[in-house]
């Protein structure tokens, strides 16, 4: 008797011993037949779920299926190719070399190519496709493919590391393009649908919430460590399944417009575990207007450095502000636009046209979104009261430099800081910074210069020992500095 037959017998004898066990509960009609058995009783059917109770979630389905119909054909798999370096020569283990002819040599492998695969969104009738940065990176041949089976080549318009995002392009006669939403108009809790080609599958189309706005992972800087703090990540995060492959796909909303592009998850087996990222739209569309017009991206720039408020408190409400939210100005360039338009070190900008500010990225993006030459309106704390000003941000330049470090001589030792200070013609300039210190934790410089003390002005050794004594370093204390380019910023220095 084979494996399966035995266990068909147990299933058929369990079933006899449990409908024996309720025989007494109902009539049985027993019909036998060559290692089955069959019962029928007076049982009843499970009850009609009524089309009134259900019409929530069928109209619900509905929409889904409304929204799906009118996307699919602006929704764009996309493949990649990416030519590669030929592999060296492999070495041969010396055993072996005995045994080859002389002056035997194996050559260098053959070209390389890599291909992968992502996803794109049509977002204009002649062609331009918005996907993802890291879909189409170093590509050497992209190859669109249409919900209508068509294979189209793409060429790439321009990409934008800084947000990972990247417009493409393709030629074709009658193609179906989506419409943007207004990615700041969705809140949390709002019904999307998230399409793409998930590992491959074309026209894939998930839905889930709106669960977060803001996010901020730093996923772009890990992934290029060259634009280490200079990136932009201002993510929606959803429920909606994102898998590898939906990169590059779009984020709609129940009226079938494009409110994000997807972009990364959060993850600890490389798939779908519930938390998925996408950039707004209404960040997409600017990038991806100035990608198309110039080429690169051109983003609005004050030329200050700043801290949020929320991981600076300490620092801001020794300034006497008592919010929560803002942003801190830690540094002003005297020749940036923020400078010239007014702004002073440790400044509260809580306002930018008319909107609160709560956190730095969101600052960020209010500006980077900002044309250069057109004016902004803010709202700073200052000394006790708002101050406004009106400015025109300048054009943010494609790199940040930072200053060399000199170390000049004749020297003061600053223990409690871990510096080494010197008096000269430009003020009392750091020398050196010891590794590790508290000031090296904060960014102090060789090169600065310390100005001011709890905002009291120094100039010489005596006074900066003066003021460390009597301010507690336990309870924090506030350096005013100069950098060597004349940008001027403050730094919160609290030992443990």
């Amino acid at each position: 008797m084979n494996r399966l037959s035995i266990k068909s017998k147990r299933l058929v004898g369990a079933g006899i011993v449990t409908l024996a066990l309720a025989g007494g509960m109902a009539a049985l009609e027993w019909r036998s037949g060559p290692g089955q058995a069959y019962a029928q009783d007076a049982g009843k059917p499970t009850p009609t779920v009524q089309a009134e109770q259900t019409a929530p979630a069928a109209d619900l389905s509905r929409i889904f299926r409304t929204v799906h119909n009118a996307m699919k054909g602006a929704v764009v798999n996309i493949n990649m190719e990416r030519d590669m370096e030929a592999s060296p020569a492999p070495a041969i283990p010396d055993e072996m070399k005995k045994m080859l002819p002389p002056g035997f040599e194996l050559g260098p492998g053959g070209p390389q190519h890599e291909s992968g695969t992502g996803s794109g969104v049509i977002v204009s009738p002649d062609g331009y496709i918005l996907t993802n940065n890291h879909v189409v990176d170093s590509a050497s041949v992209l190859t669109v493919r249409l919900d209508d089976g068509r294979e189209l080549k793409a060429k790439v318009i321009g990409t934008d590391p800084k947000t990972d995002l990247a417009v493409i392009k393709i030629e074709g006669k009658g193609l179906t393009y989506a419409k943007f939403g207004d990615s700041d108009a969705m809140d949390v809790g709002d019904w999307v649908l998230a399409f793409g080609s998930p590992f491959g599958f074309d026209q894939t189309m998930t839905q889930g919430i709106i669960s977060a706005k803001g996010r901020q992972i730093n996923i772009i800087g890990q992934n290029n460590p060259q634009l280490a703090g200079l990136t932009y990540e201002n993510f929606l995060q959803t429920d909606a399944a994102i898998n590898p492959g939906n990169s590059g796909g779009p984020l709609v909303n129940l009226k079938g417009e494009v409110i994000g592009i997807n972009a990364a998850i959060a993850s600890r087996s490389g798939a779908y575990n519930g938390i998925g990222f996408s950039i707004p739209s209404n960040d997409a569309k600017y990038i991806m207007d100035s990608l198309i017009k110039f080429g690169k991206v051109v983003r609005g720039y004050l030329g200050v450095g700043i801290a949020d408020v929320r991981t600076s408190r300490a620092e801001a409400t020794a300034l006497g502000f008592t919010g929560t939210t803002g942003v801190l100005v830690k540094e002003v360039r005297p020749d940036s636009p923020g400078g010239k338009g007014g702004l002073q070190l440790n400044d509260v900008i809580t306002d930018v046209n008319g909107k609160k500010i709560e956190s730095m990225m969101e600052l960020r993006t209010a500006i980077a979104r900002t044309k250069p030459g057109e004016k902004i309106a803010l709202v700073v704390f200052r000394g006790g009261k708002n101050v406004s000003l009106d400015f025109a941000v300048g054009e943010q330049p494609d790199t940040a430099v930072a200053a060399a470090d000199k170390a000049p001589s004749g020297a003061f030792d600053i223990k409690d800081l871990g510096i080494a200070v010197s008096e000269g013609a430009d003020g009392l300039k750091v020398a050196s910074v010891e590794p590790g210190s508290l000031a090296a934790s904060t960014g102090i410089s060789a090169g600065d210069v310390i100005y001011q003390v709890q905002g009291k002005p120094v100039t010489n050794v005596a006074e900066l020992r003066a003021a460390l004594k009597t301010h507690r370093l336990s309870a924090g204390i506030q350096l005013s500095l100069r950098s060597e380019d004349g940008s001027r910023r403050s730094v919160f220095l609290r030992s443990a």
